[in-house]
């Protein structure tokens, strides 16, 4: 749905795998009435995000790196928001093995039409989900488009999270937030009205700068472009996903999010690893024949559901919210093999590599098993001292 993925490498893909992370879904936020003068919105964002129910358009993707377009793909998508119910058409299937995606929400079948084959996933998720709204309407108001004199609010925020929808915006400000959110100008997107908002680091508590520039729908506070771009080792790179043509509240047939699926259509389903979804780390423990790690985490940071994956990697994962910020521990009965001499430090006198990106990562070897803990809007020193935490214990 978003493109080709980003290069990760193989520990980051790997606790990706175990913990259930989606890849940077990234931010979103505003709106009301454009004029000259500073905008107000005094529409109810939450009202009207959850009142969409489905979108219809063009979908284009580029990846930038140094300012040179590495990757661009365009699809015609219809999806429902907030949720992984959507149809995706590329434009481009010629130069891919899957030319069509479909997903009703708890199946993704992803269409090789040259050959006439369909690849079925079943999806899983968390125990528990929530809107996206909420945070779009702390975002309106910390960049000060609910107040009439177009003043910013006293309200902290930070990147969407990149982990399931389970916390709005708190309702007070708290030391730990990083990032700011401020109105830019109006624009239009595909001969569309939007408000355009930047969200940037308040500080320079990453040496990625991670920030991310969206242009808004007035009516729907819907993004029909997000930006996001980052520094990686000296590298500028950066991800633009643009929505035109776009049709709110589409019609949509019964059998739109249905694979097209004929007599004589290969139909495959490959080995996926099980993942079980657990409250606690203390339930995840009960149900796990592997020790699950202990880390110390900041204390804003309150876990949301712990992970047991079995199948071709076994592995149980922890995932932390606070405040919009992400951080996950992964462990699982694959070693990564880093390198002594490329370590980047060591924890417990092994050798660990060090991944920086919007998301950070932090992975090594210990005992017959691989770790993995990644931060996003996470300080690298606290991102380390999580992984110091969990160490190489006996």
């Amino acid at each position: 749905m978003t493109g080709p993925p980003l290069p990760f490498s193989r520990q980051t893909l790997v606790g990706l795998l175990l913990i259930g992370v989606v890849l940077p879904a990234v931010l979103w936020a505003s709106v009301g009435a454009i004029d000259d003068g500073s905008p107000s919105v005094d529409a109810n964002v939450t009202e009207r995000y959850d009142s969409l129910d489905a979108i219809a358009g063009t979908q284009t993707v580029e990846i930038r790196t140094n300012g040179t377009v590495t990757s661009r793909s365009v699809a015609t998508v219809t999806l429902v928001p907030d949720t992984d119910r959507k149809r995706v058409r590329f434009h481009d299937g010629a130069n891919r093995q899957h030319q069509l995606q479909v997903s009703n929400g708890s199946t993704l079948w992803l269409h090789d039409t040259d050959q006439n084959t369909v690849t079925v996933y079943q999806l899983t998720g968390p125990p528990t989900e929530s809107s996206m709204a909420p945070r779009l309407q702390g975002l309106v108001t910390a960049a000060g488009l609910t107040d009439d004199a177009g003043r910013p609010q006293s309200i902290g925020v930070s990147p969407l999270p990149v982990l399931p929808r389970h916390t709005g915006v708190a309702s007070q400000v708290d030391a730990n937030w990083s990032y700011g959110v401020e109105f830019v100008e109006t624009d239009t997107v595909g001969g569309q009205d939007a408000y355009v908002l930047e969200i940037a680091p308040t500080s320079n508590q990453s040496e990625a700068q991670y920030r991310q520039r969206l242009w808004l729908d007035t009516e729907w506070f819907y993004p029909l472009r997000k930006q996001t771009s980052w520094t990686d080792g000296g590298t500028q790179r950066s991800v633009t996903t643009t929505y035109t043509n776009v049709t709110f509240d589409a019609e949509v047939s019964e059998d739109t999010f249905r694979p097209d699926i004929g007599d004589d259509t290969t139909v495959r389903r490959p080995e996926f690893p099980d993942r079980e979804w657990y409250q606690s780390r203390a339930d995840l423990r009960a149900q796990s024949s592997m020790s699950v790690p202990n880390p110390t985490v900041p204390p804003a940071f309150e876990l949301v559901y712990a992970t047991q994956t079995t199948g071709r990697i076994d592995g149980v994962g922890l995932s932390y919210v606070a405040d919009g910020r992400e951080l996950t521990v992964a462990k699982f009965n694959y070693t990564l093999g880093i390198d002594p001499d490329e370590r980047d430090l060591t924890l417990d006198g092994r050798p660990a590599s060090l991944d920086p990106g919007p998301t950070t990562s932090l992975s090594w070897d210990c005992n017959g098993y691989g770790y993995t803990v990644r931060g996003t809007g996470v300080e690298t020193d606290q991102l380390v001292e999580v992984g110091r935490s969990v160490g190489c214990p006996v």
